[in-house]
């Protein structure tokens, strides 16, 4: 194992950054992700996602049993991992070392009443997430700004979020 900046091995994300340079269709395979839901009774399920699973639940203040998060509970999970996979990756590649970093993620849904049927307006999805970012960290305040930055508007989980994605429901009876 080679040097270490950030818990990652640096020989090795050199070799990765270097293997895409050079042929960025290596990196075609990370354009596809997929995963697998099973309901398991109530309003609990299961995701499974390559070799991993999660439970997800709904708290007892909607009929659910509290044993596990909630959907958007998780979605607001997703984005601040992938927010802290972009900001630890991003300050890597500048050679700053991060002690420690965490993220307060709060969203607001629009109005939880559409989801429920019991209204036509608005919708039932976030109307805004406000994340705030908490690192320590001897890089100068204008590195971690831009590193902030950077790691904002390239996250995944984030462009998702804020743009437009073609769903395409399909139903199949089994």
């Amino acid at each position: 194992m080679g040097d270490q900046l950030n818990g990652l091995d640096l020989q090795t994300m050199a070799e990765i950054v270097g293997q895409i340079q050079q042929d960025p269709g290596t990196a075609e395979p990370l354009n596809h992700w997929s995963a697998r839901f099973r309901w398991l009774g109530g309003f609990k399920g299961q995701a499974f996602l390559g070799n991993h699973s999660f439970v997800v639940d709904e708290p007892a203040n909607l009929a659910g049993k509290d044993s596990a998060p909630n959907a958007v509970e998780y979605l607001l999970g997703a984005f601040g991992a992938c927010l802290s996979v972009g900001f630890i990756l991003n300050a890597t590649k500048r050679g700053i070392a991060v002690r420690n970093l965490e993220f307060a993620l709060d969203g607001t849904i629009d109005n939880i009443l559409t989801f429920l049927g019991f209204s036509n307006e608005g919708h039932p999805g976030f109307s805004e997430i406000v994340v705030k970012a908490y690192v320590d960290s001897d890089a100068e305040e204008k590195t971690l700004q831009e590193i902030w930055e950077e790691t904002v508007s390239t996250s995944p989980v984030g462009n998702t979020l804020t743009r437009s994605v073609a769903i395409r429901p399909e139903l199949a009876r089994v």
